[in-house]
C-alpha cells in the first residue's frame, strides 16, 4: 500500500486531479450504509461496555443523527428507544434515569461515527440493539438501520493470592510467589496474569503471561528477564508462578497478581471483558550487613519441630558476603561443638570418626547447592543425633599452584534439632476407588483412623494432578479448632471437616471441575510431654482420587413423540427427554416451517416456572414433569393446522445458581399434518342422459354426498364441453362462464336448491345446446386458524339431447385440414345450406377456437349478431387484431387471421342461430348448427439465412491502421427477421466474444479495456474495426448471426443462426522491446490431489531490475476436456480483481493473494473432479506513457496439470443375520446398525430400517435424515429411536404383537459435502437381517378350559347324530320287513327262501 501510494505522488499532477474528481464523484453517487459492531457480543455484568456504529455514504453537512434502541427477548417484537445525538427526551422510561445520570451516554468519533458507552452493564440490558440514522434528505437510498446481539453473562472470573502476606529475605536471595486464577464462564475465553510491585510512589508490572501464553517483562525487569533471574510459568490449570533470582531492594514493595478476561468478537478483535486483582505479599528487602569487601557472616537453619526416629533432617548453612563469585569456603557442621561433617572449598565430603559406616550407607550428605548455600542431609535420624548444631565457615585462598591456604573463619549461632522415639499404632484407611461427584454438588469424602491413642488432627490436601504438588484444603487442630483457614479456591465455598469416633470427613460444597485430581487425609497423633508441651507422636496419611464430571458432559436430550404424522385439528405431543444432574433447567421449543429455512422460538420455559418467548403462544401448551431418571418436557400442540408442520428441536440450557453451564440441541424431529380424506362423490338429477323438447326448459341437479364436514363449502361449475356456462363461489356467488354469449346468457341460471344440490336452467334450449354437460364440484373447508382451503375437487357428465322439428335450417359441415406456413393468412368459411333464403330471417354467428394444448379452455373468438353488432372477445389483443370477419352474401361467413402463428394451430368451428320477428316485433329464435371442426396447423418458416463465407488473410505493418471484420447477411428466412451478431476472436485456445449486438440494438462489450469501432451501414451488413493493433491481435476472427423472428408482441422466436468466413489477422509491426524485461515462472507442475483438499496456484514474476513504474495485469486460465479454456479471474494492472468464470460455485471456492509485489497466488478450497484439468497464469506487463497506460509485453508460465481423485468408496455395514424369537409382548426388540468403515471423516449418513415379510417387498419403517431429522412413513407410535456413537444407530421396536413378524434390515447412506449445499452419495449398503417371530401365548387356565369347552362341544353334537341315525336304520329295517309279509301273504319262516322265482319272460313261457 506504502509503494502504491508512492507511485501516486509521483504521477504528473494532473492526473492526481482526474482520479480525485472520479473518486469525489463515486463517493458523492454512493449509497447510505449503517454498520454496527457485528454480534453476537458477549460482555460480563458490572463491566464497562460499548458498541460502535458508522455510517458509509453520507453526503450531508451536518453531522450524522444516531439513536440507539433496544428489542428484549421476552418481546422480539417490541421497541425500546435508549438514546439519540438529536432529542434528549428520546429515551423511554425505563431507560430515562440511566441516561440523566450519564450511565449511558453516547460518544461521537467523528462526522459519520459514534460509541454507544454503558458505564456498567446490567443483566437486563441483553437483547437486540439497533442504530438508527434519520435521512436528512428528501430521498431514500441505501439502508438507514442496523442490528446487533448483545449477551449478558456473569463474572465468573476469580482471582487469589495463596502465599504468606509477607516476605523478609536478603538482597541475592530468590523469591516465589502464586496466585489462583480462573474462569467458569460458558464462553470460550482466554485469560491473562500480571504481576505488579507497587512501590511507594508508583505501580509498575513485574512481568505478563498475556492471552497468548506470550510471557512478556515489564520495562523495569527487562534485564533481569533478559538474564533468566525473573521468570513466570502457569503450573496445572488455575496457578500462576512468579519466580525472582537474586532480587534486590529495589523489588521491595507490595507485590500482587491481575488478572484480565478476553473475548474474541466476530471481527475477529480481542475485548477485555473482566479483571480482578489479588492481595498480594508485602516484600521487604535486606540489605546485606558487610561492610568490608572481605568480611562474611555464617547462617544456619535447622528444621523447626521435632523429628521422630527414622524421618529426614535438613541443615542448612547459609554464607552472606558480598561478591561471593570467585570466593571459596570450606564449611564444617558441628554438634555439640564436636565435628561431624566437612566439606572443603573443592566439593569433597569428610567426616568425623563414628559417622563412616552412616557415610556409606548414604544416610550423611553434604553438599553446596549455591555459591552461598551448603546442605546437610542425614536420611534417618537417630535418637543419638539430637543436639545443639553449628555452622563453621573458613575462607580458602587458592595460591598460583592451585593450593588453598586458610583464612578467617566464622561460626553461626546454635540451633537444636529435636528427634523423639515412635510410640504410636496410628492407621488411617481410605478407599482407593474413585469418587466421582457432579459439577455443583457437594463432595464428602471419609478417612477411617484406628490404633491412635492421643488427641488427633488432621489436614486435607488436593493435587490437581500425579505431578503437582499437595495444596492445603483445611486443617483442623486436635482440639478441634479450624486451623489456616481454607485455600484460596475455596473461599467463596462451604468447606467444612469433622471428626466423629472413628472417622474424619471433608465436605465441599458447589463443587468445580477444577477440584478434580487427588486428595489426602494427613491425621497426626499428639500426646503431652513432660514439660507440659504437645507434641506430634506420629502422623499417617492416605489418598483418594476424585473425578468432577461436568454438567456439561453428563447432559442428554432426546425429542420424540408417537404423533409425528396427525390429521389437521388432532392434537400433536412431543417429549423432550433430558438426562443428566438435577440442575435448574430452562427449555426453548424451536420450530422451522417447511416453507423456510428459519428456526425460531416458539414457546420457552424459564428455570423458574415462567413462560416466555413467540408470538404464537396461544397454540401451544408446555408441561414439565420431573421423574427419578429424568426431566421430561411436553410441547403440546392443541389443534394442528398446516402451518405446524416442519422441523421442531427442544433446546435445554442448565444453569448453577446464575451461571450457564451446558446448552444443548436435541434431534430435529419431523412433524406433518394432513388434510382430512376427501371422500365427496357427486350425482347428476336426471340420470346419465335426458331428452329435452326444443323451446322446453331444461334443469339438471348436481347433488353432492360424503363431504368431510358439515361445515364445508363448495365450489360449482357447470360446463357445456370445455365451455364454462356458470360458476358458484363459496360464497354462493354465481359467475356466467367467459363461453355464454349474449344469446345464452339470459337462458342460464344457475342455484343452489337445496344445501348440497345446485341446478343448471336452460331456458327455451335450442338444438345448439345439445352435447355434454360436466359439473364440477371443489369442496373447501376452513382450518382450525379460520383459513379456507381447497381439499379437493371432482365432476359428473350428463348428456342433453334436443328433440326439434326439421324446417330445412343447415350449414355445410365439412371437415378440413388446413396447413399454412408461419406468417400466412388462414381463411376459415362457415356456410348455409338452406335451399331457399326467407328474406324474413336474421342470422346470429359466433366463431370457437381450441387450442392443440387440451389444458387451455375453449376460446370464443367474436360474434356476429342477428342485429348486425360485431363483437370481439378481449381475452388476447393481439389475437383480436389479427382477426377480419366478412360476410360475401347472405349465406357466407368468413374468418380471416392475418399474421399467423404457431400458437394460433388448433380446430375452428363456427355456430349459427336462426331468428324471424314475431307478431308483438321482437326477435324469435327459431333454429340453430354447428358446424363441423376445422383443423390448422401453422409451419415454421424455413431456415435460409446465409452469412458470406469468404476466408482470407491479412498481414499488418502499420499498428495505427487497424483491421475490419465484415459480417454480410446474403440471404434471410423472413422479411421480418432483426438479427443478433457476435464477433469471435480464436489464438490457439477455444474462440473469445469480443463484441456482440443483440436483436435490440444493444451492444455489450466483455473486454471493456479495448477499443472497437462497430459500425452498421446497410440492414444485412455489419462491420467491426479493431484500430491500433499489437502484436495481441494475432488470431483467427468470425462472426455469427443468430434471426429471430417476433411472433407476438414481446415474443420472439429463434429462427436459426450461421458464421462467417474467417478472417485471419497477422501483425508483423515490430514491438519495441520492454526496457525492463520479465520472464514467468510456475514451480508446480504436477498436483495430484483427492476430493476435497485444496490446492495453491503460484505464478512469479522474474525480473532483473524491479521498477515501480511497470504494473502488471495477470490472468488465470483453466483448459479442461470438457470446456476448451475458461478463464477464471483477472487482476489488472490498475488494481481491478474480476471473477470471470460464469461457475459461480466455482468462484466461490477462489481466493486469489499478492504476498509480494513479483508473486500471485490462486487458491482453490475443497477441490472437485471436475477441477482437474490444465492451469496456467498469462502475465502482460504495462508502463504508463502521457496518461495513458502501454503495453510492454507479455508472457506465459508453464501449464500446471491439476488431477482430483473422487473419494473411493469404503463404506461397510455389519452384515450379521441371526433369528429372534420374542415371547414377552412388552418387551420389544432392537435393530442394531453398526458403520464397520466409511469412505471419509466428513462423511454423513442417511440410515433407513425396513421390514419384510415373506416375498412382500419391504417397507421403509424409519429413516433418518443425513441432517438428523426423524421420518416416520407412518404414524408408527412404537418405534424408539437411539444414536449412542457416530457411527452406531439403534431402532428399538417396543409393545409387538404377531404383526411385527419379519425380517428387518438397515440401509446406510453416505453423503459427503462437496461444495456449498451441495451433497455428492458416496456409496451406500445393507446390513444383514434380523428375522424375528413373536410367540403371543394365552394364559394356562385360559386354554385348558377353552380346550376342554371345546372337546365337549364338539363330541356331545357327533354322539346324538350317531344315535339318530341308528334309530332311523332300525325303523326302516322293521318297515321293509312287514312289506314283505304282506305281499307274500304268509309268514317269513314258512316261506322257502331257496325256492328258485322266475325270471322276467319265463311265466310266459311257461
Amino acid at each position: 500500500m506504502f509503494r502504491f501510494r508512492l507511485q501516486m505522488w509521483q504521477m504528473p499532477r494532473c492526473l492526481l486531479m482526474c482520479l480525485a474528481g472520479l473518486l469525489l464523484n463515486d463517493i458523492c453517487r454512493s449509497q447510505h450504509l449503517v454498520k454496527i459492531q457485528e454480534g453476537p457480543l458477549h460482555r460480563v455484568k458490572g463491566y464497562p461496555t460499548s458498541i460502535s456504529c458508522i455510517v458509509s455514504g453520507y453526503s450531508g453537512h451536518a453531522d450524522q443523527g444516531f439513536a440507539f434502541s433496544v428489542y428484549k427477548q421476552d418481546h422480539p417484537d417490541r421497541e425500546i428507544k435508549i438514546i439519540s445525538t438529536f432529542d434528549k427526551n428520546y429515551a423511554y422510561a425505563v431507560y430515562s434515569q440511566r441516561v440523566r445520570n450519564k450511565n449511558l451516554v453516547i460518544e461521537r468519533l467523528s462526522k459519520t461515527s459514534v460509541l454507544f458507552h454503558f458505564t456498567s452493564l446490567l443483566a437486563e440490558d441483553a437483547g437486540i440493539y439497533e442504530c438508527y440514522t434519520p435521512n436528512q434528505f428528501t430521498k431514500y437510498e441505501g439502508t438507514y438501520n442496523a442490528k446487533t446481539s448483545l449477551n449478558v453473562i456473569e463474572d465468573t472470573l476469580k482471582a487469589s493470592y495463596s502465599g504468606p502476606l509477607s516476605h523478609t529475605i536478603s538482597e541475592g536471595e530468590s523469591l516465589q510467589l502464586e496466585c489462583e486464577v480462573f474462569s467458569q464462564t460458558m464462553q470460550h475465553t482466554h485469560l491473562s496474569v500480571t504481576w505488579y510491585l507497587r512501590g511507594s510512589s508508583e505501580t509498575i508490572p513485574i512481568i505478563t503471561l498475556d492471552r497468548t501464553l506470550t510471557v512478556k517483562p515489564g520495562a523495569a525487569f527487562e534485564p533481569q528477564y533478559r538474564s533468566g533471574l525473573i521468570s513466570m510459568e502457569k503450573v496445572e490449570d488455575t496457578t500462576y508462578r512468579l519466580k525472582m533470582s537474586q532480587v534486590q531492594q529495589s523489588a521491595s514493595g507490595d507485590i500482587y497478581c491481575q488478572a484480565e478476561e478476553w473475548i474474541q468478537d466476530p471481527d475477529r478483535s480481542w475485548i477485555k471483558i473482566a479483571h480482578k486483582n489479588t492481595t498480594g505479599s508485602h516484600v521487604v528487602i535486606k540489605a546485606l550487613d558487610i561492610v568490608d569487601v572481605g568480611s562474611f557472616s555464617v547462617d544456619i537453619d535447622v528444621v523447626s519441630g521435632t523429628l521422630q526416629e527414622g524421618e529426614k533432617a535438613v541443615i542448612r548453612c547459609n554464607v552472606l558476603a558480598q561478591n561471593l563469585p570467585g570466593h571459596f569456603f570450606s564449611i564444617t557442621w558441628l554438634k555439640n561443638n564436636m565435628e561431624v561433617v566437612h566439606i572443603g572449598p573443592s566439593g569433597v565430603q569428610s567426616v568425623a570418626s563414628g559417622y563412616e559406616q552412616r557415610e556409606n550407607e548414604w544416610e550423611l550428605r553434604a553438599v553446596k547447592v549455591s555459591d552461598k548455600a551448603y546442605v546437610l542431609t542425614i536420611q534417618h535420624v537417630r535418637a543419638e543425633d539430637q543436639g545443639q548444631y553449628q555452622c563453621k565457615a573458613t575462607q580458602e585462598i587458592r595460591t598460583e599452584t592451585g593450593d588453598f591456604t586458610r583464612g578467617k573463619s566464622q561460626t553461626s549461632s546454635e540451633k537444636v534439632l529435636r528427634i523423639e522415639a515412635k510410640a504410636s499404632g496410628l492407621a488411617v484407611v481410605m478407599s482407593k476407588e474413585q469418587v466421582d461427584v457432579t459439577e455443583g454438588e457437594t463432595l464428602k469424602l471419609t478417612c477411617g483412623v484406628s490404633g491412635a491413642s492421643g488427641p488427633l488432627s488432621v489436614s486435607w490436601q488436593h493435587k490437581k494432578t500425579s505431578g503437582s504438588s499437595y495444596k492445603d484444603v483445611i486443617n483442623l487442630s486436635s482440639e478441634g479448632v479450624m486451623m489456616g483457614g481454607t485455600g484460596p479456591q475455596y473461599q467463596d465455598r462451604i468447606v467444612r471437616t469433622f471428626h466423629s469416633t472413628a472417622n474424619f470427613t471433608l465436605e465441599i460444597s458447589d463443587t468445580i471441575l477444577s477440584d478434580s485430581g487427588e486428595y489426602k487425609c494427613a491425621v497426626s497423633e499428639w500426646n503431652i510431654d513432660s514439660s507440659g508441651s504437645k507434641k506430634e507422636v506420629n502422623s499417617q496419611s492416605q489418598q483418594t482420587p476424585v473425578s468432577v464430571k461436568s454438567i456439561d458432559s453428563l447432559l442428554k436430550l432426546v425429542l420424540n413423540s408417537r404423533t409425528t404424522s396427525v390429521t389437521e385439528d388432532s392434537v400433536i405431543k412431543m417429549l423432550c427427554s433430558v438426562r443428566g444432574p438435577i440442575v435448574p433447567l430452562e427449555v426453548h421449543w424451536k420450530f422451522q416451517p417447511n416453507s423456510t429455512a428459519t428456526q425460531k422460538d416458539v414457546i420457552c420455559m424459564l428455570r423458574n416456572g415462567a413462560i416466555s418467548c413467540g408470538s404464537e403462544q396461544r397454540d401451544y401448551q408446555v408441561e414439565a414433569q420431573v421423574r427419578e431418571s429424568n426431566t421430561v418436557f411436553f410441547l403440546t400442540v392443541l389443534r394442528a393446522s398446516k402451518k405446524h408442520q416442519g422441523l421442531y428441536q427442544c433446546q435445554v440450557t442448565a444453569y448453577q445458581g446464575m451461571i450457564q453451564k451446558s446448552q444443548k440441541n436435541s434431534n430435529l424431529l419431523a412433524v406433518s399434518v394432513r388434510s382430512p380424506v376427501f371422500r365427496l362423490s357427486l350425482s347428476i338429477s336426471p340420470k346419465s342422459s335426458v331428452n329435452v323438447p326444443v323451446k322446453s326448459n331444461a334443469k339438471l341437479d348436481c347433488i353432492v354426498s360424503g363431504v368431510v364436514s358439515n361445515f364445508s363449502r363448495f365450489a360449482v361449475t357447470w360446463m357445456s364441453g370445455p365451455q364454462i356456462l356458470a360458476t358458484m363461489d363459496t360464497e354462493g356467488v354465481v359467475i356466467l362462464g367467459p363461453s355464454a354469449n349474449q344469446e345464452m346468457d339470459p337462458r342460464i341460471n344457475m342455484r343452489m336448491t337445496k344445501r348440497q344440490t345446485f341446478q343448471l336452467t336452460i331456458q327455451e334450449v335450442r338444438s345448439t345446446d345439445s352435447g355434454q354437460y360436466h359439473c364440477s364440484v371443489e369442496e373447501w373447508i376452513q382450518d382450525p386458524d379460520g383459513i379456507w382451503y381447497l381439499l379437493n375437487g371432482t365432476s359428473v357428465t350428463t348428456e342433453l339431447a334436443v328433440i326439434e322439428k326439421d324446417n330445412g335450417f343447415s350449414l355445410d359441415k365439412p371437415d378440413e385440414q388446413l396447413v399454412v406456413t408461419e406468417g400466412e393468412q388462414v381463411d376459415l368459411k362457415c356456410s348455409l345450406l338452406s335451399n331457399e333464403q326467407d328474406s324474413t330471417y336474421r342470422y346470429s354467428l359466433t366463431w370457437f377456437f381450441e387450442s392443440q394444448d387440451q389444458k387451455k379452455p375453449t376460446i370464443q373468438l367474436l360474434t356476429y349478431n342477428h342485429d348486425g353488432r360485431l363483437q370481439f372477445q378481449d381475452h388476447d389483443v393481439n389475437l383480436q387484431h389479427r382477426l377480419y370477419f366478412s360476410r360475401p352474401t347472405v349465406s357466407a361467413f368468413h374468418l380471416s387471421i392475418l399474421n399467423s402463428n404457431s400458437f394460433d394451430s388448433g380446430r375452428y368451428r363456427c355456430q349459427v342461430d336462426q331468428y324471424q320477428l314475431d307478431c308483438n316485433g321482437r326477435w324469435e329464435w327459431k333454429a340453430g348448427s354447428k358446424s363441423d371442426f376445422t383443423s390448422v396447423s401453422v409451419r415454421f418458416i424455413e431456415s435460409k439465412l446465409q452469412v458470406q463465407k469468404v476466408n482470407r488473410s491479412l498481414s499488418i505493418t502499420d499498428r495505427h491502421a487497424g483491421f475490419t471484420v465484415d459480417c454480410e447477411i446474403t440471404s434471410c428466412s423472413s422479411n421480418e427477421s432483426v438479427f443478433e451478431v457476435i464477433w469471435f476472436k480464436s489464438q490457439g485456445a477455444g474462440p473469445m466474444t469480443i463484441l456482440t449486438v443483440k436483436n435490440d440494438g444493444i451492444l455489450h462489450k466483455p473486454i471493456s479495456e479495448r477499443g472497437l469501432l462497430y459500425h452498421h451501414p446497410r440492414p444485412m451488413f455489419y462491420s467491426l474495426t479493431v484500430p491500433d493493433v499489437d502484436m495481441f491481435d494475432n488470431g483467427q476472427y468470425q462472426c455469427q448471426v443468430v434471426e429471430w423472428l417476433q411472433t407476438a408482441p414481446n415474443n420472439w422466436r429463434k429462427v436459426a443462426e450461421d458464421k462467417s468466413g474467417e478472417l485471419y489477422v497477422h501483425v508483423v509491426s515490430e514491438e519495441k522491446p520492454s526496457t525492463r524485461p520479465f520472464a514467468v515462472e510456475n514451480p508446480n507442475k504436477y498436483l495430484d490431489l483427492t476430493e476435497g483438499e485444496s490446492f495453491e496456484l503460484t505464478c512469479s514474476i522474474l525480473v532483473d531490475n524491479l521498477e515501480p513504474t511497470f504494473h502488471y495485469t495477470l490472468t488465470w486460465l483453466r483448459i479442461a476436456a470438457s470446456n476448451p479454456k475458461t478463464q477464471l479471474l483477472r487482476y489488472s494492472h490498475d488494481g481491478r480483481l474480476q471473477y470471470q468464470s460464469e461457475d459461480k460455485q466455482l468462484a466461490s471456492r477462489l481466493l486469489f493473494s499478492r504476498p509480494t509485489v513479483t508473486t500471485f497466488h490462486l487458491t482453490v478450497f475443497n477441490s472437485l473432479p471436475a477441477d482437474s484439468g490444465s492451469y496456467e497464469c498469462m502475465v502482460e506487463q504495462y508502463q504508463i506513457s502521457e496518461s495513458t497506460w502501454e503495453r510492454k509485453g507479455m508472457e506465459r508460465t508453464a501449464p500446471t496439470i491439476v488431477t482430483v481423485q473422487t473419494i473411493e468408496s469404503k463404506l461397510q455395514v455389519q452384515k450379521m443375520s441371526r433369528s429372534l424369537n420374542v415371547t414377552d409382548r412388552h418387551a420389544g426388540f432392537k435393530v442394531e446398525c453398526e458403520i464397520t468403515s466409511h469412505s471419509s471423516t466428513k462423511s454423513v449418513f442417511e440410515v433407513t430400517w425396513s421390514k419384510g415379510q415373506g416375498e412382500e417387498q419391504p417397507t421403509t419403517i424409519f429413516t433418518v435424515k443425513r441432517d438428523g431429522t426423524l421420518y416416520y412413513p407412518t404414524d408408527n407410535s412404537s418405534l424408539f429411536y437411539s444414536h449412542p456413537t457416530p457411527t452406531h444407530y439403534s431402532l428399538t421396536v417396543l409393545d409387538v404383537d404377531t404383526s411385527h413378524n419379519g425380517q428387518y434390515q438397515c440401509q446406510v447412506v453416505e453423503w459427503l459435502l462437496t461444495a456449498p449445499n451441495t451433497w455428492r452419495k458416496v456409496a451406500e449398503d445393507i446390513s444383514g437381517q434380523l428375522s424375528v417371530h413373536v410367540h403371543v401365548y394365552a394364559p394356562f387356565e385360559v386354554a385348558t378350559s377353552c380346550h376342554s369347552g371345546t372337546i365337549l362341544g364338539t363330541i356331545i353334537p357327533v354322539l346324538l347324530f350317531l344315535l339318530l341315525v341308528i334309530v332311523l336304520l332300525m325303523i326302516l329295517h322293521w318297515k321293509t320287513k312287514a312289506s314283505s309279509k304282506k305281499q307274500n301273504g304268509v309268514l317269513w319262516a314258512e316261506n322257502n327262501p331257496l325256492k328258485h322265482f322266475p325270471e322276467p319272460g319265463e311265466e310266459d313261457k311257461a
